[in-house]
């Protein structure tokens, strides 16, 4: 079974030491509450978590932000201060998930052609 295809929209604020991340729901959604900041919050975000990738922008590995790290970059340990100033400042990116295969259950052992 193929999964994957998924679009997956991404706001990159480019900090002084760390890139931060956080997952949007779309373009669209992200550019409404820029004109409109009433819009709430749960209309825009896909989760509600910061994300550092450690200067390599959208691609690599996204390790969760610790509370230092915010504190440092935004003067602030509170998560939504420092999401409303990444959605406000951030880079919109957008890209597709590739589809994947691979093995849905390890316990269905090995599937190889002999």
């Amino acid at each position: 079974m193929t999964r994957g295809n998924k679009r997956q929209t991404k706001v990159i604020y480019k900090g002084q030491t760390q890139d931060f991340v956080i997952m949007v729901e779309d373009t669209a959604a992200v550019q409404s509450w820029r004109r409109d900041n009433s819009i709430p919050l749960a209309q825009v975000l896909d989760g509600w978590k910061i994300f550092t990738s450690h200067q390599h922008g959208a691609g690599g590995i996204h390790n969760e932000a610790s509370r230092a790290t915010i504190e440092n970059e935004f003067g602030t340990s509170d998560d939504n201060e420092a999401i409303l100033k990444i959605l406000d400042q951030g880079e919109i990116q957008e890209n597709i998930n590739t589809e994947r295969q691979g093995i849905r259950s390890e316990s269905q052992g090995t599937r190889g052609m002999y």
